[in-house]
């Protein structure tokens, strides 16, 4: 259930929105509050109080709820408490990839055990062939927003957290050789996709934080490029209207500076030139919503983050180029750091991970002489 203020007849209303058994219900009361001067503080506190005291009456009826509605009704009470990105997340599989068996069930919340659970991931698995590892991403939404209907005390214990999970693979980076990157970055000359390839292999950003590089982040004097934010393009669907620039990252670690390399900042400068030339001659027709990020088009498009996944491997095939993804360029970039010494602490910070656990877990493997070394160690202490 939403309550939201709204001003009607110059006084603050309150709409209450819920969905019950697939229809949307909503019900307007009047908090008789003036919309003049300094009450908006009084009214929030009555939106909170009718909230709170309709939730208790809706859910006397939340017995007849089917599961998929409930789904969609704790997607909007969690939507204002999580990253926007992770709100984009939950709803893409909760519509499109749960409520739809369930919602063709009939199964209602009261009535949800773990078999019924149960029997959703082994039916996704051998319908749709998904893997143990997507089967836990289903989980962790229905978990969650079952543990809040039991804290609501909409049901009387967690039906998800009696079933059994298939064992999740263990998914292993392949990465780029330096030779490898080299004749990446030479056969990458001139292609639209050239600038965000070059900033994932010499500095290992994500794709997001490529696109989302501005000009204001590069300091040309001091040599520095820094991450102060992300372009993402998350939502129902793909259209233009969902790709957003937002400040910041999902941890703070993501925020970081990183040395410019003389190659790398001549090669910017000379974009930054042509940029400041293209926009001259578009004249009306230029671009201007992205103007002043790095990675836009002759007209000033910004580089989509789909697009970039999806060219990627076509332009590595058609160049007769070993097939990786775009974010194992990031993966190539660690590996190089690893080859030449640099410490797995270091390479936190450089990559950008909140927690050294992640880097360990991801990069350890990239170290093919770790166990060598170990064992020539050994030799030549206890050895003949």
């Amino acid at each position: 259930m939403t309550a939201n203020l709204y001003i009607q007849s110059n006084h603050y209303h309150v709409m209450l929105s819920w969905q019950q058994n697939g229809k949307r219900k909503q019900k307007s009361i009047k908090t008789g509050i003036s919309a003049q001067g300094n009450n908006k503080r009084k009214a929030e506190t009555v939106r909170k109080n009718l909230l709170e005291e309709w939730e208790k009456k809706v859910s006397e009826n939340f017995q007849d709820i089917l599961f998929s509605d409930y789904l969609k009704e704790w997607l909007e009470t969690v939507r204002h408490s999580i990253a926007e990105t992770t709100f984009s997340n939950y709803t893409k599989t909760i519509h499109r990839l749960i409520c739809p068996y369930f919602t063709e069930r009939k199964i209602k919340l009261h009535d949800l055990r773990p078999y019924h659970i149960q029997a959703f991931y082994k039916w996704k698995m051998e319908t749709d062939g998904v893997t143990g590892s997507t089967i836990r991403r289903y989980h962790a939404n229905i978990h969650k927003a079952l543990k809040y209907a039991y804290q609501t005390e909409l049901i009387r214990d967690n039906p998800a957290a009696k079933v059994m999970l298939p064992k999740q693979e263990r998914f292993i980076a392949d990465f780029y050789t330096a030779e490898e990157l080299r004749k990446l970055l030479d056969a990458v000359k001139g292609e639209k996709i050239e600038t965000p390839v070059l900033l994932a292999a010499w500095f290992g950003l994500r794709r997001g934080e490529a696109l989302g590089l501005r000009w204001q982040d590069i300091d040309f004097e001091a040599m520095t490029l820094s991450v102060q934010g992300v372009v993402t393009d998350k939502g129902l669907d793909s259209r233009s209207q969902n790709l957003k620039y937002r400040d910041g990252a999902k941890t703070p670690a993501s925020l970081r500076s990183f040395p410019l390399p003389q190659e790398v900042a001549d090669y910017l400068s000379r974009q930054k030139a042509q940029q400041e030339e293209n926009k001259r001659l578009g004249g009306d027709c230029y671009c201007t919503q992205w103007e002043g990020f790095v990675c836009v088009d002759a007209i000033g498009e910004l580089t989509r983050p789909e697009y970039l996944s999806r060219t990627f491997p076509l332009f590595l095939e058609k160049h007769g180029l070993r097939p990786i993804r775009f974010h194992e360029l990031r993966d190539s970039n660690a590996s190089l750091l690893l080859d030449k010494g640099v410490d797995m602490k270091r390479i936190q910070s450089w990559m950008g991970h909140a927690h050294f656990s992640t880097t360990a877990d991801i990069y350890a493997h990239l170290r093919k002489d770790a166990k060598q070394g170990l064992g020539e160690l050994l030799s030549q202490e206890l050895g003949a």
